[in-house]
């Protein structure tokens, strides 16, 4: 029997850490985070089409190349060691295990070759790690080793991105995992997905002014909270409302920010959390039913769908869901609402944080603290996005008028009803009640106020809200032939009752949920109640309440008569 055998049967062990679950622009990133420790001011990712495969184009090489510090020689040799880190277990830098870039390299290439140098006239040193070459040394019973670096020159396809000074190219060959269907159905999409993720995952560094390029596109940041200027979602926005009568009511704007709900920072284990909730501005929100648009497929608004932003010393290292961490879980509309943790490396073990960036999620007390501080906000959020809903909603009907659906309806049950008692106002007095009519509908240019009487001048019930003081719910006015109904945008019953039922009656269909119109038929039940109730109340502030009794009786009779001639 043998005295000692490896501990680690090389050339196996590798292939199996080639199963790290990396997605490629997560790998990428590990390459990426040395660029930015080596203090880049420009880094290029080149994903080059070199092969093919079911005869569409894919990435058979991907090369990474940065202006930075570079390596000497010694560190140069040792960067395709697995767990060699000059920042290894570091609580003040991005990397610390060692083994990020390398087990990147595996996920989705057989062959890592890196270049770099300190100064611009110093040659490029060279240092390569094969697995092909791993597997042979292993199956041989010899140790897999890394040769010393030697000058070499970079391959002419990648000689354009080389800096004039100090840098480093990192190069991945034989890259045979990204066949097409695997990751993205052909190379192009592969890298859109790549671009977006990237631009997202390195934001502040971006909004900081490190250039960040995927092939021949410089990345602009991808910030889900919808807070930075400058950002790509900014760009997509103004290029969509700059075209001609795409939504009036949005003005042209540079910047469209959202809105901050919750910025707060929690003390935890002797370090900090910093939390931030925003809701996406109404151009984002638009009206209910339009988040998975055109627009908002663009802007990523589908992805964000209750994901968490967990950024470590400014860098994002996972975008996800975290199971029951929302109250009543993930919602459809919780696609608005931008979620950002960021925390320091103190916290790393609260945080899950692991030799591979992924799967990050807060565990213990930590996600109990977070799960307490969302269970205060979200709500909140989710309000602001019914308000928004209600505020376009109310938008759209201004342009036809909100009632003028019913009220043309009206005009065919009033056919069968008796003709009223009221004595009108003096014409003159009926003519200035229509003017302020329509300027409190919001026509008030001559030719809007004419349109606007015209339209209205057959109907016999004329119905409007309007914002007007007071605390009266109704105000009503008697004309020679049609009866006035104005109600109060500011009253509580408009705003809490009316707007909202209103918003999910217009929805589009699929786009309610079920926990949604219950809530809303309850509380459209107790609102009547409380309606017909301070109806009742308000009789009892008259001495001779009884003098009511037939007005009553009309009321019911000709609610009765209307529901039965007026239909939807």
């Amino acid at each position: 029997m043998e005295n000692s055998i490896p501990a680690v049967l090389a050339g196996r062990a590798l292939r199996s850490l080639r199963d790290s679950g990396y997605s490629l622009a997560a790998a990428i990133g590990e390459v990426v985070d040395n660029s930015l420790e080596a203090k880049a001011n420009s880094i290029h990712v080149r994903l080059n089409e070199d092969a093919e495969s079911h005869g569409r184009p894919r990435v058979g090489a991907i090369a990474i190349v940065d202006d930075g510090a570079g390596m000497d020689v010694d560190t140069l040799h040792r960067y395709p060691q697995i767990g060699f880190s000059t920042r290894y277990m570091s609580t003040t830098t991005i990397g610390k295990y060692g083994v990020g870039a390398k087990l990147a390299a595996l996920a989705y290439s057989e062959r890592l070759d890196v270049w770099s140098r300190t100064h611009g006239d110093s040659p490029w040193m060279h240092v390569y790690f094969d697995l092909a070459e791993a597997d042979s040394s292993s199956a041989a019973g010899v140790e897999a080793t890394i040769a010393a670096p030697t000058e070499a020159p970079v391959p002419p396809a990648f000689v354009d991105l080389l800096p004039q000074s100090s840098g480093t190219l990192v190069l991945w060959s034989r890259v045979d995992r990204l066949e097409a269907g695997r990751h993205a159905s052909d190379a192009n999409t592969l890298r859109v997905a790549v671009e977006k993720e990237l631009a997202r995952m390195f934001r502040y560094f971006i909004d900081s002014g490190v250039e960040i390029w995927v092939n021949d596109t410089r990345l602009l940041a991808h910030d889900p909270l919808l807070l930075m200027d400058g950002t790509n979602a900014d760009r997509i926005l103004r290029r969509h409302y700059q075209r001609a009568k795409v939504d009036p009511s949005f003005p042209l704007k540079h910047h469209y920010p959202a809105k901050v709900i919750a910025d707060e920072t929690l003390a935890f284990a002797g370090s900090s959390v910093r939390l931030r909730l925003t809701v996406y501005p109404p151009e984002v929100v638009r009206r209910r039913g339009m988040g998975g648009d055109q627009l908002a497929t663009a802007l990523a608004v589908p992805d964000n769908e209750g994901a968490l932003s967990f950024v470590r010393l400014n860098r994002e290292i996972n975008y996800t869901n975290v199971p029951k961490i929302l109250p009543s879980g993930v919602l459809e509309l919780d696609r608005y609402i931008g979620i950002e943790i960021s925390f320091t490396p103190e916290l790393d073990d609260y945080m899950g944080v692991r030799n591979v960036k992924r799967g990050v999620e807060p565990h213990g007390d930590l996600r109990a603290l977070i799960r307490t501080q969302l269970s205060r906000w979200m709500p909140q959020a989710r309000e602001e996005i019914k308000r928004l809903w209600g505020e376009a909603s109310r938008r759209q009907r201004d342009a036809a008028g909100e009632h003028a659906s019913i009220t043309n309806r009206l005009k065919n049950a009033d056919r069968t009803l008796p003709g009223g008692k009221a004595r009108p106002p003096a014409p003159d007095r009926e003519k200035e009640i229509l003017n302020n009519l329509a300027e409190s509908a919001g026509h008030s240019g001559p030719a809007a106020k004419a349109a606007y009487l015209a339209r209205i001048a057959e109907l016999p019930y004329v119905i409007e809200s309007v914002d007007y003081p007071g605390h009266s719910f109704l105000e009503i006015q008697h004309l020679s032939h049609q009866i006035i109904i104005m109600i109060n945008q500011r009253h509580p019953f408009y705003q809490d009752v009316w707007q909202p039922l209103r918003t999910i009656a217009e929805a589009p269909a699929g786009t309610v949920s079920g926990d949604e119109a219950t809530a809303a038929a309850q509380r459209t039940v107790d609102a009547l109640t409380l309606l017909v109730t301070a109806y009742a109340k308000a009789e009892s502030m008259d001495p001779q309440p009884d003098k009511f009794v037939e007005l009553r009786d009309d009321w019911g009779k000709f609610l009765r008569s209307l529901l039965g001639n007026v239909r939807p």
